[in-house]
């Protein structure tokens, strides 16, 4: 937004059910009401903001593939599973 650009005040109306998830949604989002509206009407789709505990699991993955992968080199039949955990990893971070 330029210094230009005004903000307008929107008054809507909503159900006490779809007032209730805008709340929920934007919290999940880590995001003001406000601003969660604001990205829907730009055509974004706010994703919820992942706890502490999905980094830590990733770092955790992380750590177990490059051990995995090292062991490839003595244990071929590691390749496959290394493989596998390598496709997860890459499923989380395009979730995030």
């Amino acid at each position: 937004m330029s210094a230009n650009d005004e903000k307008v005040r929107l008054k809507i109306r909503l159900t006490e059910e779809e007032k209730a998830k805008l709340e929920h949604d934007a919290a999940l989002c880590g995001l003001t009401q406000s601003e969660y509206f604001r990205q829907i009407c730009l055509g974004k789709r706010p994703r919820p903001k992942q706890p502490p505990e999905f980094w830590e699991l990733l770092d955790a993955l992380y750590e177990v593939y490059d051990k995995l992968e090292r062991l490839t080199a003595y244990c071929p039949e590691v390749v496959e599973e290394c493989s596998r955990l390598e496709k997860l990893v890459l499923f989380l971070q395009e979730v995030v």
